[in-house]
C-alpha cells in the first residue's frame, strides 16, 4: 500500500485508491472514520542499526546488507552560510536525503507498519499515512480508531518514529446530513483534532465529498493565474505564452481530475 516513489504510482493514484474504497464504504451506509499521521522529520530520524534488521527480513544477502550497513555508517554533515563553513558532526540516525537510495530505505522501513494495523486499512505516500475504517456510526470509527492508534504509537515508538499529534488529524466521512457530531479519537491520552475537510496529496477533501472547496480553490489559483497573463501576454511570444498556460493554468485543472471530476453537475 506504498504509493510513492514506487513505478506507475503517483500522488493521483493514491488519491484515486483512496476515495473509491472511502466511497464504495459510504455506499454500504454508516460512516468513515480517518486518521491522517504526521511524522516529525520521518527521514531524519531513521534508526540505522533497526533499519538493517528490517532489511534482513527482505531476504538480502549478508553481503549486501554489509554494503547497505557501509553506506549509511561514517557519514558527516555541515552548514555554509555565505562564505562559512560550519565545523563537520558525524550522524548515525537518517536516509541521505537527495539520494537514489534514501526512499527506498524509508519506504521499506515503514513497510510494516500496517501489519500492526489490524481490523483498519492502511494506505501510505511516502510518510503520509492514512489509517481508516468503516463502521455503523461516527462513534463506533472512533472506538476503532483509537484502539489501533494504541498499536501504531506502540509500532512508531519502538521505530524511533515520532508523532506529531498537533498535526495529526481525524476525518469523518458520512451521508448522512443530520449526523453532525464529531466524537474524539485518541493517542496515547491526547485528543486529535477532527477537521471539517483537508488537503491530502493536493486535494480538499471534505465529509461527504462534494468537492466543493477544492473546486474553488482551483478557482482562485486559475483566476489569479490568468490575471497574470492579461498583464504579461504582450510582451511574449506565441511560444512562451504556451509554456505559461501548459505550466500555470493546465496543471491546476487536470490535477487529479480523475478524483474530483467526479463532483455533482452543480459543483462542475
Amino acid at each position: 500500500m506504498q504509493f510513492g516513489f514506487r513505478a506507475k504510482h503517483s500522488t493521483e493514484t493514491a488519491n484515486c485508491f483512496l476515495l473509491e474504497n472511502v466511497k464504495s464504504k459510504m455506499d454500504k451506509g454508516g460512516a468513515v472514520g480517518a486518521v491522517f499521521l504526521d511524522l516529525r522529520k520521518a527521514f531524519d530520524t531513521v534508526n540505522h542499526e533497526i533499519l538493517i534488521t528490517k532489511l534482513s527480513k527482505f531476504n538480502f544477502s549478508p553481503d549486501a546488507l554489509r554494503w547497505m550497513k557501509s553506506y549509511l555508517e561514517g557519514r558527516t554533515q555541515c552548514v555554509r552560510v555565505s562564505n562559512e563553513l560550519s565545523p563537520t558532526r558525524s550522524y548515525d540516525v537518517g536516509v541521505p536525503q537527495g539520494s537514489i537510495l534514501g526512499p527506498l530505505l524509508f519506504s521499506l522501513y515503514i513497510n510494516d507498519l500496517p501489519s500492526v494495523c489490524t481490523g483498519s486499512e492502511v494506505q501510505m505516500y511516502v510518510d503520509d499515512t492514512v489509517i481508516y475504517v468503516h463502521a455503523k456510526s461516527k462513534q463506533q470509527a472512533a472506538q476503532e480508531l483509537t484502539t489501533v492508534m494504541v498499536q501504531v504509537t506502540k509500532w512508531l515508538s519502538d521505530s524511533c518514529l515520532h508523532l506529531n499529534v498537533k498535526k495529526t488529524v481525524c476525518k469523518f466521512f458520512t451521508k448522512r446530513a443530520t449526523d453532525a457530531t464529531e466524537p474524539d479519537v485518541y493517542v496515547s491520552g491526547e485528543k486529535l483534532q477532527v477537521v471539517s475537510d483537508l488537503k491530502y496529496l493536493g486535494i480538499i477533501l471534505d465529509s461527504n465529498l462534494s468537492f466543493k472547496k477544492h473546486v474553488k480553490k482551483v478557482i482562485q489559483i486559475t483566476k489569479f493565474n490568468l490575471a497574470n497573463f492579461r498583464f504579461i501576454r504582450n510582451c511574449l511570444t506565441t511560444e512562451v505564452a504556451k509554456l505559461y498556460f501548459k505550466s500555470m493554468i493546465l496543471p491546476h485543472l487536470t490535477y487529479c481530475l480523475t478524483s474530483w471530476a467526479q463532483a455533482c453537475c452543480t459543483t462542475l
